[in-house]
C-alpha cells in the first residue's frame, strides 16, 4: 500500500494555520486522497494537560512544558487508535497543525534549543514530515488577529514572547535548511487566504506527483 503524506503547518499564533489546514484537507479530499486533520497539543491525555497550561489553569516550569510536548508528540505518533504513523502507513495523508518546529521555536524561548531538539530526536526517528509549511506573519498582525478573534490571550500570546518565537523560527528554519534535515516551505501569511492556499497547493501537488 502506498503511504500517505505527512504535512505540518507552523507559525506564530494568529498566522492563519487553522484556515489553511482546513482548505488543504478539502483540496486533498476533492482530488481523491484520504486525509486526516490533527493538531498539537493532541487530543490525548498529555495534550489535555498541556492545554490546561496554555489557558493558564495550571502552570509548569518551561523545561517541564518542553518534556510534556515531547511526550505528547510520541503518543500522537504511535497510539493505536488514531496515531499519525498508523494513518500514514495506511495510505492516509496527515495534516498536523503544529509539530516539532513549534517545540523548537516556543520552548527554546525558555530552555536551551539544543536540549529541546535532543528531547524530540525520538520523534524524528519514528517519522519525519514530508513537508513543513511555515506561515510567516508580522507579530503586530498576529496580535491584531488574536484580539479580534478571542476573548483572552493564551500563555505564549504576548508581544515579547511572540517576537522571540518568530526570531527562533527564522533561526531554526535557516539552521535545519542548511543541514538538509527537513523540507520547509515558507509562505507569506499576509496574503489573502486564497492566494496562500494556491501557493500551498502548488507545493503539495508537487509532492503528490512525485510520490
Amino acid at each position: 500500500m502506498k503511504k500517505g503524506l505527512f504535512i505540518t503547518f507552523e507559525g506564530i499564533d494568529g498566522c492563519g494555520k487553522s484556515t489553511q489546514t482546513a482548505i488543504l484537507k478539502k483540496k486533498l479530499e476533492d482530488s481523491g486522497s484520504r486525509c486526516m486533520l490533527t493538531q498539537e497539543p493532541s487530543s490525548g491525555p498529555i495534550g489535555a494537560m498541556i492545554r490546561q497550561c496554555l489557558t493558564k489553569r495550571i502552570s509548569f516550569d518551561e523545561r517541564t512544558m518542553a518534556c510534556l510536548f515531547a511526550a505528547d508528540r510520541i503518543d500522537h505518533l504511535t497510539n493505536e487508535t488514531s496515531g499519525i504513523l498508523k494513518s500514514v502507513n495506511n495510505g492516509t495523508t496527515v495534516i498536523c497543525d503544529r509539530y516539532v518546529l513549534s517545540s523548537f521555536a516556543y520552548q527554546s524561548a525558555g530552555a536551551p534549543l539544543d536540549w529541546v531538539m535532543d528531547l524530540n530526536d525520538q520523534a524524528g526517528d519514528i517519522i519525519r514530515p514530508d513537508l513543513h509549511i511555515y506561515m510567516d506573519i508580522p507579530v503586530e498582525m498576529s496580535l491584531e488577529r488574536i484580539d479580534r478573534n478571542r476573548a483572552s490571550h493564551e500563555l505564549y500570546e504576548t508581544r515579547d514572547r511572540l517576537n522571540k518565537v518568530k526570531s527562533n523560527y527564522e533561526h531554526i528554519i535557516e539552521k535545519l535548511t542548511g543541514l538538509g534535515q527537513e523540507s520547509i516551505f515558507t509562505v507569506d501569511a499576509t496574503l489573502s487566504p486564497d492566494a496562500i492556499a494556491d501557493k500551498i497547493w502548488y507545493r503539495v501537488t508537487g509532492l503528490l506527483n512525485n510520490g
